[in-house]
């Protein structure tokens, strides 16, 4: 077993993954969540009662948290995180964010005299698991090298954006492909079935074409199969990725009719209550709204 211990503070549905890549390379894994603790202590995690806790008994500290709000609890609450950081301590944020709240964060960190790097996981929970995920990374590079043996446990590929703060526009750019994908993959399997194909012939045949892609790998196979939980990537999770990636698409005066087109059909699929099924049950919506054949009516 390695002589580094990694601290984890998040340890759900993104954070189970990691953790467990993070155990299976022989690191020692301390870890914090309010509730839900028992995979992460059957995996060989060892659960601590706070945050700060988590900071006395650890090297590397890693932040996998759901939103602003969270990260705000766990930094500056009740045996937070942040006063218990001391110079040495290496902390990486896994959390997306708005980056002026990314650099705030950073800020204060640093205050305390330890490192942060920025690390945007791409990918869902299972690709996480199979190492199949992508980091983006946003830091300077002697970080970055000096995370090497915790970044490497968790995937292979990894790329550097660039400074602090850089890597979540790459992860809102990369969410922005996902949906648009998702969406095309439901049409695409849809219009195969009603051209009198098999859901499972379309997926065979398109997956190894040159109209496949990485979303329509993934998701079509559980379009045909109708087997929307339990969800890898649910639709309450990508939520915020669509308002994120929207605005910073406005923001930027981009024009979206693609995104644009595939965010009013998740926004859809939210306000009818689909929340906890994955993403790849926007099918429902377009076999919905196509229209009945002659020999259906």
């Amino acid at each position: 077993m390695s002589a580094i211990t990694i601290g984890m503070v998040g340890i759900g549905q993104l954070g189970l993954p990691i953790a467990t890549n993070l155990l299976a390379a022989g690191f020692r894994v301390v870890g914090y969540r309010r509730r839900d603790r028992e995979c992460f202590v059957e995996l060989g995690g060892i659960a601590l009662d706070n945050p700060a806790q988590v900071a006395a008994e650890s090297d590397f500290i890693l932040t996998c948290l759901p939103g602003e709000e969270a990260q705000n609890e766990v930094m500056e609450g009740p045996n937070g995180l942040l006063d218990a950081l001391r110079p040495g301590h290496t902390l990486i944020e896994m959390g997306t964010y708005q980056r002026e709240f990314k650099v705030q964060w950073a800020q204060r960190i640093e205050s305390k005299g330890a490192r942060v790097l920025e690390a945007e996981v791409s990918g869902s929970p299972p690709l996480v698991l199979a190492r199949k995920a992508s980091l983006f990374l946003g830091g300077d590079e002697s970080l970055i090298e000096h995370c090497q043996p915790v970044l490497s446990a968790i995937a292979d590929i990894q790329f550097r954006i660039g400074e602090f703060g850089s890597a979540v526009a790459m992860k809102l750019i990369a969410n922005y492909l996902l949906t648009i994908h998702t969406l095309a993959a439901a049409e695409a399997l849809n219009l195969g079935v009603r051209a009198g194909f098999s859901a499972e012939k379309v997926v065979e045949v398109i997956r190894q074409s040159a109209g496949g892609s990485t979303m329509f790998t993934v998701r079509a196979p559980m379009m045909a199969s109708r087997q929307f939980q339990p969800a890898p990537g649910p639709l309450v999770t990508l939520e915020k990725y669509l308002k994120m990636a929207g605005d910073m698409s406005a923001d930027l005066g981009c024009a979206s009719p693609l995104f644009s087109a595939a965010q009013s059909y998740f926004n859809r699929a939210l306000d009818l209550g689909m929340g906890e099924e994955d993403i790849s049950a926007v099918i429902k919506l377009i076999e919905a709204d196509s229209r009945v054949r002659p020999q259906e009516e």
